[in-house]
Order: C-alpha cells, then sequence, then structure tokens
C-alpha cells in the first residue's frame, strides 16, 4: 500500500501562482507606472546612475521571482525570465537604450557560460568525440543556417509578413546552435547508459554556439541587402573569410590558452595554501571575461577563449567551493539577465503579429531541419559493425530532439540590432519565438524522451 505523499517538495499549483503573480504585477508597475519611475530616476541630478542601480536591483528580483516560481514545475527559470522581461519593457528601457551596458553585461555573462559549457567535459573526452561532434558543430550549423532561413524565406511569402532578407539570413545564422546553458541544468539528473550520448550533446552545445557566433560575425561583414540565401551562403567560400575564420580561431585558442595558465596559478596557490579569500571567487569569475576581452583585442573569437578555457581546466577538489560560487553566479545571474534583457527588447505587439510566421518555423526547426543535420552528419557512424565509434539509431534520434535554443542565440541578437543598417523587423521577435518554443517544449520532455528511447535509465 502506497504511503501518504511528501510534503516537502515544492507545490506545483503554487509555483504556478508564483509564476502568474509575478509576472502579472510586473506587467503592471511597468504598463503603468514604468515611465514615471524611469523619468523620475533620470531626473535625479545628484545620483545620474540611478536608473543602472535601480535596473540591476530588478535584475536580482526577477532572478530571485523565475527562480522560485518555476520550482515544482517543468518550466525551465530562463522562459519566465522572458516573460518577466517582456513584461517589464518600461522598466527595463534605460539599460536596454544603453547599446554599450547592454552589450558589456550580455557579453560578460555568455563568456561565463560558454567557459562553464567547457567545464562540463574533459579535453580527453572532447578530443575522443571530436569528429562526431564537429560534424554537429561545424557543417551541421551551415547546413541549420542555411535550411532555417530558406524555410523561413518560404514561410514569410506563404504568410504574407514583410521579413528584410538580411533578417531571414542572419536569423539563420543566430538560430543554429543549441545552448550549453539549457541543455546542461535538462540533462544533470538524466542517467545515461552510455556516457558519450551526454557528452556529445553537451560538447555540440558549447562548440557550436562558437561556430554560430562566427557565421553571426560574418555575415555582420558582409553587405546583406540584394542577397538571397544561397548568394550569402556562397559568399563565405572566399579567401577573406577563411582568413577572417583563421584569425577568429586562432586568436581565440591563444587567448584561451592563456587564461588557462592564469587559472592553473590560481589552482596551485589554493593547493599551497589553504587559506580562503573572497578574492579567490572574483579571480575565478574574471577568468572568462578575461578571455573574451584578450581574444577580441587580438581580433579572435572571445566565445572560442571562453570554451577553450573551460575545457582545458579541470577543477579539482580544493577548488570545490570557487567552483560552487562560479555555478551560483551563473544560475542566479548570468542565465537570468541575459533573458530578461533580451525579453525587454521585444514589442509585445510585435511579438503577436509576427507569432503564426515565428510558431511555424520554430517547430518545422526542431522536429524537421534538425532530425535531418544529425543523421545526415552522422548517419554513416549507424553502419560501423562492431566498432567502438559506432552510434545507434536511438542515439541519433535522441539528438534529433535535443533543440534548445538559448542563451548564446539570444545574445547575438543584440548586436545583430544594433549593427545593421536596414530594417530590422521581425528579427527579434521570431527570434524570440523560436527561443521560447524550444525552451518550452524541448527541456521538460527530453529525459522522458531519453528514457523512451532506451539511450537513459
Amino acid at each position: 500500500m502506497a504511503g501518504p505523499k511528501s510534503t516537502d517538495g515544492p507545490n506545483p499549483a503554487l509555483s504556478y501562482l508564483w509564476l502568474l503573480l509575478a509576472v502579472g504585477m510586473l506587467w503592471c508597475v511597468s504598463r503603468f507606472a514604468g515611465a514615471a519611475i524611469v523619468e523620475r530616476l533620470t531626473s535625479l541630478e545628484d545620483v545620474p546612475y540611478a536608473p543602472a542601480l535601480a535596473a540591476f536591483v530588478l535584475i536580482a528580483l526577477c532572478s530571485f521571482a523565475s527562480a522560485y516560481a518555476t520550482r515544482g514545475t517543468p518550466i525551465p527559470s530562463f522562459v519566465v525570465a522572458i516573460a518577466l522581461g517582456i513584461a517589464g519593457h518600461a522598466l527595463f528601457a534605460p539599460i536596454v537604450a544603453d547599446k554599450t551596458a547592454l552589450g558589456a553585461i550580455v557579453s560578460g555573462a555568455a563568456a561565463i557560460i560558454l567557459f562553464s559549457g567547457g567545464l562540463e567535459i574533459t579535453l580527453r573526452e572532447f578530443l575522443r568525440l571530436l569528429v562526431k561532434v564537429s560534424l554537429l558543430a561545424l557543417p551541421g550549423v551551415l547546413l541549420t543556417g542555411f535550411t532555417f532561413s530558406s524555410v523561413l524565406q518560404g514561410l514569410s511569402q506563404a504568410m504574407g509578413a514583410a521579413i528584410a532578407m538580411p533578417v531571414i539570413i542572419l536569423l539563420g545564422a543566430i538560430l543554429a546552435s543549441t545552448d550549453p546553458a539549457a541543455i546542461i541544468p535538462v540533462l544533470q539528473g538524466v542517467r545515461f547508459k552510455d556516457r558519450a550520448t551526454k557528452d556529445i550533446v553537451v560538447a555540440e552545445s558549447a562548440l557550436n554556439d562558437v561556430a554560430g557566433a562566427l557565421l553571426t560575425t560574418a555575415f555582420l561583414k558582409i553587405p546583406l541587402v540584394g542577397l538571397s540565401v544561397i548568394a550569402a551562403y556562397a559568399d563565405l567560400a572566399t579567401p577573406e573569410y577563411y582568413r577572417f575564420l583563421a584569425l577568429q580561431a586562432g586568436y581565440g585558442v591563444i587567448a584561451g590558452t592563456a587564461t588557462w595558465l592564469g587559472l592553473l596559478l590560481l589552482s596551485l596557490i589554493k593547493k599551497r595554501q589553504k587559506a580562503r579569500y573572497g578574492a579567490d571567487q572574483i579571480y575565478f569569475l574574471a577568468m572568462p571575461v578575461a578571455a573574451f576581452v584578450g581574444a577580441a583585442a587580438l581580433g579572435g573569437s572571445g566565445f572560442l577563449a571562453a570554451f577553450v578555457a573551460g575545457i582545458l581546466f579541470r577543477t579539482e577538489a580544493h577548488m570545490a567551493e570557487i567552483e560552487r560560487f562560479f555555478t551560483q553566479v551563473i544560475d542566479g545571474l548570468a542565465k537570468p539577465a541575459i533573458f530578461l534583457l533580451v525579453g525587454a527588447m521585444v514589442d509585445p505587439g510585435a511579438l503577436v503579429a509576427y507569432a503564426p510566421v515565428g510558431i511555424a518555423v520554430a517547430l518545422i526547426f526542431m522536429f524537421v531541419l534538425r532530425p535531418a543535420m544529425v543523421f545526415l552528419m552522422l548517419g554513416g557512424y549507424i553502419l560501423l559493425p562492431n566498432s567502438p565509434r559506432r552510434l545507434s539509431l536511438r542515439q541519433l534520434a535522441f539528438f534529433s530532439f535535443v533543440r534548445e535554443t538559448g542563451a548564446i542565440p539570444a545574445v547575438l541578437l543584440i548586436p545583430a540590432v544594433d549593427r545593421m543598417t536596414g530594417g530590422t523587423a521581425g528579427l527579434v521577435e521570431i527570434g524570440m519565438w523560436v527561443i521560447l518554443l524550444t525552451l518550452i517544449l524541448a527541456p521538460p520532455l527530453t529525459p522522458v524522451v531519453a528514457r523512451r528511447l532506451g539511450v537513459a535509465e
């Protein structure tokens, strides 16, 4: 006979009530008093930085609310963070309008997240899976970006949505990658029968974030007006682009390696000296940002540098407290800040207007384009009999379902909006629909799909 149900866990009904109250209250304050609050803060001559301080407090409060609103529910906290960002549109306006501050916040947070993605897999495992991961993260990203843009172009014409071709091309590049910030928490409670299944998903999500960032950066340097999707991708097959890619990758690896040496120094110090200082945590936290800035200063990829530093460095037992603080910063500040601010960039009216094409392309993206890309890139591994490198049909089906798109694509929307010279109508709105649907549908079902396919216990 079953015993009484435990009351120690969170109550799902109460969590949903928290969610509705948090989003509803913020919307009411922002809608009816947001402009007046911002105007009052801006008018404080003795404290001209009051709007920035208020924005920091609001980010912290929304992070707290999103964490508690999703306890006991299958909804990821960053989905609620997006909803809170949209609801607090007017209150976040000062920081969204400051492109320098906005870029610094989201880029720094993205560097930290990519660094943590590198920490999730050892260098040995990464090198063992390098060919498979590279197929998904390099030609796979190109194929995903191209097919996404092609489908979006067809849907926009069929539905009568006016979307400029540069927006269509950029959305494919921006949304082509999966996201370790979304995938890693989902997989933490899943016991895989073959560790390589998890490692391939995690390594792909980290590496293809870098590939997606490089592809987006390349397109931002190309005059896209007047180009078709085919012509834009053909322009990538030039000596200038190959040189750009080599510089981005080379300097990114150099900056990441230098950052790893800085982290190794901290590890050696803490191994010899047991005293604990708050400066240790701050040093560790600053390293991925230093990798990002160092690579950018050299002309390389800051995202690649942060990932390389993470994958080279291994945290040992004497670093456990520092790593715990680092994880708390990611969960409590870095992730919610990105999703809140990108959500705040969205005009709710425009989001509704682009809902039909945004939802349609997101569903095709998840359930048609992603599986087609995975089977095209890795299908040959099914045919390897009695080989340790062989992949099963069930594994490929699981890889096909993993399509969370999150923090880094959200970050890439910001420079795209800032640097595009033509119209950007639909860029953030369609991007947000794809991010929202992949984060709402995939994370709750990923553990279930893994068990049903037999790749997890």
